[in-house]
């Protein structure tokens, strides 16, 4: 039986800045270092037990996998593969600037990079399937409970793949939102190839 916890950064600098965040490699605000410290203190209330974390390579991940290993007393890897959406020129740019500088397109399909119009930045394709390998990774671990620490729609097209849900055209379909240091707990069965979503908070 493969455990694992999906757990979303705190707050960031970018999110006060209101710039897009994506590869923009911002750090937890005071904000954001609480809800973690939070998060950390409510799994060692409630004995949750890990024999890993696994963290993003960004720091704003990175920091909330270190309060959570202080507090649960387990070891970090850290994984580019756990990384943010690759959003090409969008990184660091405020929003009031770059509806003018790289408006939507009327239209993306799947495999368009994602700033269309700087012909820039990861497809929902490889967004998926990046996401697809990294599961996968984590579940060739074997049995175990895993905490994974990363960023908001990483995750939501991470629970998309578990989901089985492709990605489609403008980004329709379903989408998962986390809040800061939202999570959500899954159990995988590999000899039945079955997934128990068993709570989204």
């Amino acid at each position: 039986m493969i455990h694992i916890t999906f757990v979303r950064h705190g707050r960031s600098q970018a999110d006060d800045l209101k710039v897009h965040e994506g590869r923009f490699d911002s750090p937890l605000t005071e904000v954001g270092i609480q809800q973690a410290q939070n998060r950390a203190k409510q799994f060692v209330e409630e004995g949750r037990q890990y024999d890993a974390i696994l963290s993003s390579s960004m720091q704003r991940a990175r920091h909330v996998a270190e309060i959570f290993s202080e507090q649960l007393n387990v070891s970090i890897t850290t994984h580019d593969e756990l990384m943010e959406r690759d959003n090409g020129p969008l990184q660091g740019l405020p929003f009031s600037e770059s509806k003018h500088k790289y408006p939507m397109a009327d239209f993306v399909n799947p495999y368009q990079p994602c700033v269309v119009s700087a012909n820039e930045g990861e497809s929902g394709v490889e967004l998926y399937a990046r996401a697809s390998l990294a599961l996968q990774s984590i579940i060739r671990r074997g049995s175990g409970r895993y905490l994974v620490v990363s960023h908001g729609r990483f995750l939501s097209t991470m629970f998309n793949v578990i989901c089985g849900n492709q990605p489609r055209a403008n980004e329709t379909g379903v989408r998962f939102a986390f809040d800061d240091l939202g999570y959500f707990d899954t159990t995988y069965r590999p000899d039945l190839d079955v997934w128990v979503i068993q709570s989204v908070r």
